[in-house]
C-alpha cells in the first residue's frame, strides 16, 4: 500500500514523499500513526550529520503512537482499534519508520496503551521514557547514594522524574542553560522531589566537588562529560547516558586508580529493551514519568520543518517536538 512519510534528504532538507508498505502478513499489524516524537537523532539527521550511519535519503522515526487498523490472523494480544506504542526497527527494514502516516510491525513490536486515558496522545511518547527506565535500571543507585544529573535537556528532565522515585539521599542537577535549570526546578516540584541542588554548570561556576556516588551524564556535550568525571567519587559510577557525536580523550589513570565504573547505557546494550515498553506505559499511566511541560512544539506533517528547525536551533523555548498526523 501507499502512504506518506517524512524523508531526510541532507542538511536542513526534509520532504514529504510517497512510500510503499507491504501488505501485512499473518503475524503483522498495520498501524495508522497518530503522533511521532522528534528524537535527538531525528535532529541529527535533519542537520545532515547522519550520513556515517545511513546514506541519504531515508525515512525513519521511532517514537510513534498510533491505532491498529489491520491485524493478521496469527496476531495475539492486540486488536484492531487499539492504540499502541510502535517499537523501533532498523532503517529500511520491512515495516517502515514511524515518521509516516502508516507503519507495519510484527505483533510483538507494539505495546498496547491504556484507554480511556486523561493523557493527550501527543504526550504519550513512550520510547524516550523507556530509555529512562533502561538508564535507571543499570545506574546502580543504592539506598542513601548521592547522585548528580548532568544535563537538563528533554532526556535529563525525564531522568530527573525517575530519580525522584529512587532511594538517593542527595540529588544535584547540573545545567549550563539558566532557562533549562529553571525547567528542572519545575519538573522536580511536579515530581514531588525532596530538597535538591540545582547547579549552574557553566565554566567557573561553584559546586563541583568530587562528592557523588553516581553521576548520570545526559547532555551529550564534551564539557558535560568532563564535568561528570570531575564530580564522581572514587569507586563511584559514571553513566554515559547521552549520545556523544565526537571523539573524546580520557585520562585512563584516573579510571584505574579511582576505581570508577564507567557505563555506556543505551537501548542497544539491552537485548530486552522491548520488554520495558509495557512497564514504562504503566509508569506513565501512573504519572511517575510524564511529558507534561516538556512537549513544547506540536506540528502537523505539512509543517514538520518548523518543528525540526526549532529543535535544531533551540528557539521558541524548544524542549521536545512532536509531529501530529491527525492534523492533516
Amino acid at each position: 500500500m501507499k502512504t506518506e512519510a517524512l524523508w531526510y534528504l541532507g542538511e536542513r532538507k526534509i520532504e514529504i514523499r510517497s512510500a510503499e508498505l507491504p501488505e501485512p502478513e499473518a503475524h503483522e499489524l498495520l498501524v495508522e500513526m497518530e503522533v511521532c516524537g522528534i528524537c535527538g537523532w531525528d535532529l541529527l539527521a535533519y542537520a545532515g550529520k547522519f550520513g556515517r550511519f545511513h546514506p541519504y535519503p531515508f525515512r525513519a522515526g521511532h517514537e510513534g503512537i498510533g491505532r491498529v487498523i489491520r491485524a493478521g490472523s496469527l496476531v495475539r494480544g492486540v486488536e484492531v482499534g487499539q492504540r499502541v506504542a510502535v517499537h523501533e526497527l532498523p532503517i529500511d527494514e520491512r515495516g517502515g519508520g514511524c515518521m509516516a502516516r502508516h507503519a507495519l510491525r510484527p505483533w510483538n513490536k507494539v505495546s498496547v496503551m491504556p484507554e480511556p486515558s486523561p493523557i493527550p496522545v501527543e504526550k504519550w511518547i513512550v520510547e524516550p521514557a523507556a530509555c529512562i527506565v533502561n538508564g535507571l535500571a543499570y545506574a546502580g543507585i543504592q539506598a542513601g547514594d548521592s547522585v548528580a544529573l548532568v544535563g537538563a535537556g528533554y532526556m535529563g528532565l525525564l531522568m530527573l522524574q525517575g530519580l525522584a522515585r529512587t532511594l538517593a539521599a542527595r540529588v544535584a542537577v547540573f545545567e549550563a542553560d539558566p532557562a533549562r535549570l529553571e525547567l528542572a526546578r519545575a519538573a522536580a516540584r511536579r515530581s514531588g522531589a525532596g530538597p535538591w541542588d540545582f547547579v549552574d554548570a557553566r565554566p567557573g561556576a561553584a559546586g563541583r566537588e568530587r562528592s557523588f556516588d553516581v553521576v548520570i551524564e545526559a547532555s551529550g556535550a564534551p564539557a558535560a562529560l568532563e564535568l561528570a568525571f570531575a564530580l564522581v567519587k572514587g569507586y563511584g559510577i559514571v553513566e554515559n547516558f547521552a549520545w556523544h557525536h565526537h571523539r573524546h580523550e580520557f585520562d585512563l589513570d584516573d579510571w584505574h586508580t579511582k576505581g570508577w565504573r564507567v557505563l555506556n547505557v543505551q537501548p542497544q546494550m539491552n537485548p530486552g529493551f522491548d520488554a520495558l515498553f509495557p512497564r514504562t506505559i504503566a509508569l506513565m499511566a501512573g504519572g511517575i514519568l510524564s511529558n507534561e511541560g516538556l512537549v513544547t512544539h506540536v506540528a502537523p506533517l505539512a509543517r514538520a520543518e518548523e518543528a525540526y528547525a526549532a529543535g535544531l536551533d533551540r528557539t521558541g523555548g524548544y524542549v521536545k517536538g512532536v509531529i501530529d498526523f491527525r492534523r492533516g
